[in-house]
């Protein structure tokens, strides 16, 4: 496994399209906040093997670093980590349990699997991940960024049941 690659993948991955802004979403990014985050030296990317050191040491170590949030690939033997798509949110929701069990419940993660279908008007957001990728944050950074796009044109074009799925209202409705 080459890390430096693996990691300049994720790095190519952030800049040339999470990072753009883009029609599809408003006219943002499909990550407003990441490039900030990146630029200020305060996300950390990096990969993460199960068998090799448990999840939330990774995250204490982030910490312990003087990062805020991170983007782990997610890799296992030195082969990148393949789920289902319907195993995504699972795996996420496990994640934030240890998390919480570790006495970290300021933090979340959210995870990006390339299998994901999920289309912005055409736009596969997740499906273009060079890997399966734990993104950890602050909760309260990620809902103080969810709130602030509320009521912009960023929601405009997913589709409803992931409107739903994120508390997002209709503007129809």
């Amino acid at each position: 496994m080459n890390r430096e690659k693996i990691k300049n993948d994720v790095l190519s991955y952030l800049v040339d399209f999470i990072e753009v802004p883009r029609e599809e979403f408003g006219l943002f990014p499909p990550c407003p906040f990441a490039k900030a985050e990146r630029l200020k030296g305060k996300l950390l990317i990096d990969t993460y093997d199960p068998d090799e050191q448990l999840f939330t040491d990774v995250v204490k170590n982030m910490i312990e670093l003087g990062y805020e949030s991170g983007v782990f690939a997610l890799f296992q033997n030195g082969n990148p980590v393949s789920l289902e798509e319907e195993e995504t949110r699972g795996f996420q929701r496990f994640l934030n349990a240890a998390l919480k069990e570790a006495g970290l419940k300021e933090y979340k993660s959210i995870c990006i699997n390339p299998k994901d279908r999920l289309e912005v008007k055409g736009v596969l957001v997740r499906g273009i991940s060079p890997y399966f990728l734990i993104n950890i944050g602050l909760r309260k950074a990620f809902g103080k960024t969810h709130k602030s796009l509320k009521g912009s044109a960023y929601f405009d074009n997913f589709p409803d049941y992931y409107k739903k799925y994120l508390n997002v209202p209709n503007k129809d409705t």
